[in-house]
C-alpha cells in the first residue's frame, strides 16, 4: 500500500529524511517514533504528494512519487484521511460544516449524500450532540475528535495522525488514542506519527523509531511485496490513463444513505 525505497529529502542544506525504505500493507498499523525534527512530519508530507523526495521513491497504492497531475493529486488525497495535532478546524463553521467539507470537497453537494456521511462520522466519535457547536465552543479532546470525524467521513483506505495528542492533556489523549483503535479495527490502515512512547506502546503497531532522518529500529517491513493490483489506484477510483492531465478528477462513488458507509478497500 505504501513503499518508501531509499526515500531521501532535503530542506536546502538540511537533510529531513536519509535513505528512508520502508512498507507497510493494507489495513496495518504502523507508528513512527521520534525527537521533533526526527523526519516524521516529512514523511507524511511525502504520502500525501505535498512534497517530493529528492532522491529515491514513494509509493502510495499505484501512485507514484514524482509531479502527479494535478486531478491526480486531489484524487490520491481523497483516499487519506488526515489528522493534525492543531485540529486545523475552520473557526467560522459548526462542527457538522467541518466535517462535511470533505464530502463537498469530493463532488458531494446533495444533502442525501452529505448529511448520513456526516452523521454517521460524528456518531462514531461520539459528538452527534455537538454539530451544531463553533470549534471555540469545544474542549481540546473534542476539537480532535471532530478533527478525526472529519478525517473519516469519506471512509478512507489510510488514516495518517500527526501527532495527534500533542496539545491533548491524559484523559483526551485516551480518548482519541481509544478511537483511533477502533478506526483501525474496523479495517482502516492507521500511520502515526509521534514523540510519545506511550503513545506508541497502546496501539497494535509496528514501532519505527526515527533519528535525524534515518530509521534505527523496529521493522521497516521491507521487501515491499511482488508488484500486482494494488488495493486502490487510480483505474479502480474512476480515471482512466487516456484522460487528460488538465482534466477534473471524477467522484467517488457515495456510499448509500442508509446505515455505515462502507470504508474504500
Amino acid at each position: 500500500m505504501i513503499t518508501f525505497d531509499q526515500a531521501s529529502m532535503r530542506y536546502g542544506e538540511r537533510l529531513a529524511l536519509d535513505s528512508v525504505s520502508w512498507h507497510m500493507n493494507e489495513g496495518q498499523c504502523v507508528v513512527f517514533l521520534g525527537a521533533n525534527g526526527a523526519g516524521k512530519t516529512t514523511i507524511l508530507r511525502l504520502i500525501t504528494h505535498e512534497a517530493q523526495p529528492t532522491t529515491g521513491s514513494v509509493t502510495v497504492g499505484t501512485f507514484t512519487g514524482g509531479r502527479l497531475a494535478r486531478a491526480h493529486r486531489a484524487l490520491l488525497r481523497r483516499t487519506l484521511g488526515i489528522v493534525y495535532e492543531d485540529f486545523r478546524l475552520l473557526n467560522d463553521r459548526t462542527v457538522f460544516e467541518n466535517v462535511a467539507l470533505p464530502v463537498r470537497v469530493a463532488g458531494r453537494s446533495s444533502d442525501e449524500d452529505v448529511v448520513p456521511r456526516v452523521l454517521f462520522a460524528l456518531e462514531e466519535v461520539g459528538l452527534q450532540l455537538k454539530q451544531d457547536a463553533y470549534p471555540a465552543e469545544l474542549s481540546a479532546g473534542e476539537k480532535q475528535k471532530a478533527a478525526i470525524a472529519r478525517a473519516i467521513v469519506n471512509r478512507p483506505a489510510v488514516v495518517l495522525a500527526d501527532e495527534p495528542t500533542g496539545a491533548l492533556g491524559k484523559t483526551s489523549a485516551g480518548e482519541v488514542i481509544t478511537l483511533l483503535r477502533r478506526i483501525h479495527s474496523e479495517g482502516a490502515a492507521l500511520l502515526l506519527v509521534t514523540t510519545r512512547h506511550e503513545v506508541a506502546e497502546a496501539l497494535p503497531a509496528r514501532v519505527i523509531k526515527l533519528e535525524e532522518g534515518r530509521i534505527v529500529a523496529g521493522d521497516p517491513g521491507m521487501p515491499a511485496p511482488p508488484e500486482g493490483a494494488a488495493p486502490w489506484s487510480i483505474e479502480s477510483l474512476g480515471w482512466s490513463p487516456s484522460d487528460s492531465e488538465s482534466g477534473e478528477a471524477p467522484t467517488v462513488p457515495s456510499a448509500p444513505a442508509e446505515g455505515a458507509p462502507e470504508r474504500k478497500a
